[in-house]
């Protein structure tokens, strides 16, 4: 930025111990977390390298990520290898996961295979696409990396896949650019991003390297249920401690679900009673301040006192507390700054309501049993932070909806356009009798989206105080999709 130091991002071959070539990256993205423009100077040469092999010298071009993929670029380092007379291509690659929408194969995996399939087939040239796995990060976001290296032969055949988030390696055979084909891996969306999710638990657990243990607070509802899987199956049942902090307002059904909960992954389980405390708190600062003037204030005040206990445990035990909001929750504010909010890690950050019941689902596919119990599917979600309370919203609706203001950019009119054409994709917002076409009329529905959009606009603030979220989709909250705390537009 200073313009006194060049910097560039470059790969180096090296063969026998010694650099034979260094290949500087000539397209610099800037889109979403990625700010190559910002840092790097870009290369310029597309030069082929001879690679000595037992039956020959091999024309090697060596492409950097987004050297591949070059529309919209001026520059096409593909086709400048192609004239050239390169034989092999070999990208190298820190390309982030991206799940698929639901009951859709929109995954970031197809569209890498599409992609190289096309480049293959245009040049006739095979390519072998090598992607980093683990995590990276831009401060508010943990970005995983899922691996899934390819390689395609020069009839754009699939020679070589390996495996997803986990490290993998595998020697490949070509005969004058051919290989032998091999399937497509599987496909199973729920399981892909829970992987993806585990892999960046334990990653960044490990990378950070200051932790000893990881808590979680669980309520008896859905969304704690999920986050312990998660750690679990990222940290093995020997570093993560479970603890439920129930108020005057916690029902006995939903204790029982997580004390249950803890008994299914056999970790340990803490409870701490609240309410001496809370009571405590009312009485201090009514007796130096005043009477509490709103209700939601004492409702929140329930929330603080758990999250100050889980940080003075995570503090003393030096163990990383995870939170467990959801995206939907996240997008509305429906959650208390400095209670709920508080931990190290956003685990479920960026999974809308709806996909909280999928994943959790797959949980129970995946162990064959009921780890999380079947109640708690079907219990009323809430806060149980006031007698009888349950969530004011219909996630079935308002979570794609929240989704769509932040992963498609639509604004309140858009949505109502697609409402009123009945074009909302139906893999997320359900179809046929009962669907929300019969739930809503067109001025019920823009009245929703309206209030929905406004409320997503007010909550900016709380949402930069959180912890760094997992991004598993196109559009993260964090500084993948950057917002501004003081934006007066309505969406209009």
């Amino acid at each position: 930025p200073d313009n006194r130091v060049v910097r560039r991002n470059a790969a180096a071959v090296i063969q026998h111990g010694r650099v034979i070539q260094i290949v500087r990256k000539r397209l610099l993205p800037a889109y979403r977390y990625f700010e190559d423009k910002r840092y790097f100077e870009p290369g310029r040469e597309v030069e082929p390298v001879n690679l000595e092999t037992r039956e020959g010298p091999v024309r090697l071009g060596v492409l950097v990520c987004e050297d591949l993929w070059d529309e919209g670029y001026e520059l096409k380092p593909t086709a400048i290898y192609a004239e050239k007379g390169t034989e092999l291509l070999v990208c190298i690659n820190a390309s982030p996961f991206v799940g698929s929408n639901p009951g859709r194969r929109d995954a970031k995996r197809f569209a890498r295979s599409a992609g190289l399939t096309k480049k293959v087939s245009r040049y006739g040239i095979p390519i072998v696409y090598v992607n980093t796995v683990g995590i990276g990060d831009n401060g508010k976001n943990i970005i995983p990396y899922d691996g899934f290296s390819l390689a395609f032969d020069r009839d754009a055949r699939l020679v070589a896949a390996l495996k997803a988030f986990a490290e993998d390696q595998q020697s490949i055979v070509l005969e004058n650019g051919r290989g032998c084909p091999v399937s497509e891996p599987p496909f199973d969306r729920e399981a892909e991003i829970y992987a993806a999710l585990v892999m960046s638990v334990r990653d960044y657990y490990d990378k950070l390297g200051i932790f000893r243990g990881v808590l979680e607070a669980v309520s008896g509802g859905i969304d704690s249920a999920l986050g312990t899987a998660i750690a679990y199956d990222a940290m093995g049942k020997d570093l993560l401690s479970l603890y439920n902090l129930p108020s005057r307002y916690n029902t006995s059904k939903t204790q029982a679900l997580a004390r249950a909960l803890a008994e299914n992954f056999q970790v340990p389980y803490h409870v701490i009673p609240i309410q001496d405390m809370v009571d405590r708190v009312v009485q201090d600062f009514e007796k130096y301040l005043h009477r509490f003037r709103l209700p939601v204030t004492l409702e929140n005040l329930q929330s603080r006192i758990r999250g100050l206990i889980m940080m003075a445990e995570s503090n003393d035990r030096q163990a990383l507390l995870l939170t467990n909001g959801n995206e939907t929750e996240i997008a509305l504010g429906y959650a208390t700054l400095y209670g709920d909010m508080v931990g190290g890690l956003s685990v479920i950050g960026d999974l809308p309501k709806p996909d909280v019941y999928r994943l959790a689902r797959y949980v129970n596919r995946k162990w064959d049993r009921s780890m999380i119990p079947e109640e708690v599917f079907t219990i009323p979600a809430s806060a149980e932070l006031k007698e009888g309370q349950v969530d004011p919203f219909d996630y079935d609706v308002v979570g794609p909806m929240m989704n769509d203001f932040t992963e498609m950019g639509w604004s309140p009119d858009e949505l109502v356009e697609h409402f009123r054409a009945r074009t909302l994709p139906p893999e997320k917002y359900g179809s046929g009798p009962g669907s929300l076409y019969d739930r809503y009329t067109v001025d019920q529905f823009a009245l929703l989206a309206s209030r929905l959009y406004r409320t997503l606009s007010q909550s900016v603030y709380k949402r930069l105080q959180g912890a760094p979220i997992i991004a598993v989709s196109d559009r993260a909250f964090g500084f993948d999709l950057r917002e501004t705390i003081i934006n007066g537009w309505d969406g209009g």
